[in-house]
């Protein structure tokens, strides 16, 4: 993290540009369903890209020097409880050289119509979920959910950091309260044995299964049900057990705030208001993760997107049918793929980190863990980004034209991606996936040099990680580039 890498990282980013603007034969999901051939062979892709990335490890790592890496705190700025426990010390240090100010009544101004609107629009999604028309192009409430909200709010807290303190509906409906009452409304404390578990569940649950395995997002009312319910268990778990429970059980609250240690902008409360400035993207994922649960939560983000993917291949139908003929289930056989996957998933990241700990000399595998896993982010805010941008583009575009129409009914949706072809979408997700497999090398580098006991071993140290990285380029790029079963 010194002056002396930027000149690597530029040769490694245009190597993998290079490479990637050569793509070979692919079909894209979310833009269509038709093949295109390009000039190399998927093999030669392939192995270049996972050259890329490895050799960006071993330069790196022959190019040691030491940094400092936040705490978990600060790497998490955005949000206004972290930011007020944040060390002083740390916080200087992972702000922006540069930044611009905003003064404190345009930034809370913009705060409020924000944090009023987003209740706003979720509450009319919910209503019209209920009693709008339940054809899923047509209802506010699968248009808004799980494209404009689940994935939108994703894609946004990965852009400009985590903004769900102040859009979340569950904590604008707590605050109000707490208001009214003058203080904080809790029962008791958060039981920190519970750490982000809550929230792996949730994510699990809700991102997981009903997003990618059942019909919920293809159903208004169900949809409409959904969120009511989270809603009620959110309130309920705030009221019982203060902000804490917002800020760790909330399944959505930690996967963006995670999200958001990627963010290249950086924006944080100053004495007169609101400081922006830009940060590399690496900078927030040098520093570990406060629990098990929230690395857990870590390693879910990354399988699930990927998990998203997968399901669109041939392969996943070979082996859904295989399940199902094995046990005898029916669709349940989908979630148990999904949950042996993840198991299965966390099973390799903590393996590569015991055997990270016993190359290092360091005891046990728990801080190896929560130290590496932030590593992981740039990945799959990568992911998250290239295999939703139009899935969200698109149905954002049919929300504008369904919520104009109930003003003027000639309104038609927008296409923001009209022009997008599917060989321009396939390149942009395979640079997407590359160049955020380059910066989780990097970002994992940081943390790597306060492992290694000698700069010797610092090759040593970060082959594990470094080998999980370039696999799993090698199966994110063959992922999209299989042809997609409707």
């Amino acid at each position: 993290m010194t002056g002396r890498r930027p000149p690597l990282r530029r040769v490694a980013f245009g190597v993998a540009l290079t490479i990637l603007w050569t793509s070979g034969t692919a079909s894209a999901h979310q833009v269509g369903g038709t093949r295109f051939e390009a000039p190399i062979p998927l093999w030669l892709l392939f192995g270049a890209s996972a050259a890329t990335v490895g050799g960006t490890a071993v330069l790196l790592a022959l190019n040691r020097s030491r940094s400092t890496p936040l705490d978990a705190e600060d790497a998490e700025s955005f949000d206004a409880d972290a930011a007020a426990a944040s060390d002083a010390k740390a916080a200087a240090a992972s702000a922006p050289s540069r930044s611009i100010r905003i003064p404190a009544p345009i930034g809370d101004a913009v705060a409020a119509v924000a944090r009023v609107g987003f209740l706003a629009i979720v509450a009319l999604a919910v209503a019209v979920g209920f009693v709008g028309p339940q054809t899923p192009a047509e209802n506010v409430a699968t248009l808004f959910v799980w494209a404009v909200w689940i994935k939108g709010v994703a894609l946004l807290a990965a852009l400009v950091g985590d903004p769900w303190p102040t859009l979340s509906p569950w904590r604008t409906v707590y605050e109000a309260l707490a208001r009214i009452e003058g203080a904080e409304i809790a029962l008791a404390s958060y039981p920190e044995r519970l750490g982000e578990w809550p929230a792996l569940v949730g994510l699990l649950a809700w991102v997981g299964i009903a997003e990618n395995l059942t019909v919920l997002p293809r159903s208004p009312v169900g949809t409409a049900v959904l969120v009511l319910g989270y809603a009620v268990a959110m309130l309920a778990g705030g009221l019982a057990f203060g902000r804490a429970w917002f800020r760790r059980a909330d399944a959505l609250a930690v996967l963006y705030r995670l999200f958001g240690r990627v963010a290249p902008l950086d924006v944080r409360s100053a004495d007169d208001g609101y400081a922006v400035g830009l940060r590399p993207p690496w900078r927030g994922c040098t520093a570990p993760v406060r629990s098990l649960g929230a690395g857990a939560v870590t390693v879910a983000a990354v399988y699930t997107v990927s998990f998203d993917a997968f399901t669109g291949t041939p392969e996943y139908r070979t082996l859904l049918f295989a399940l199902r003929d094995a046990t005898g289930l029916g669709p349940q056989a989908s979630v148990l793929l999904y949950l042996l996957g993840f198991v299965a998933f966390l099973g390799a990241f903590v393996g590569v980190a015991a055997l990270t700990a016993r190359v290092a000399g360091s005891p046990g595998w728990r801080p190896a863990a929560l130290a590496f896993a932030p590593a992981l982010l740039p990945i799959a805010v990568a992911y998250e980004i290239g295999h939703n941008y139009p899935y969200v583009a698109r149905n954002a575009g049919q929300l504008v034209g369904v919520v104009v129409g109930y003003v003027s009914p000639a309104a038609a949706p927008i296409a923001p991606l009209s022009w997008l072809s599917v060989q321009g979408f396939w390149a942009s997700q395979a640079l997407l996936i590359v160049a955020g497999h380059l910066v989780a090398v990097v970002a994992a580098h940081a943390v790597v040099v306060e492992y290694a006991p000698s700069d010797r071993s610092a090759l040593q140290v970060h082959a594990p990680l470094a080998a999980l990285m370039v696999g799993y380029t090698v199966v994110s790029l063959w992922t999209i580039s299989r042809p997609v079963v409707a």
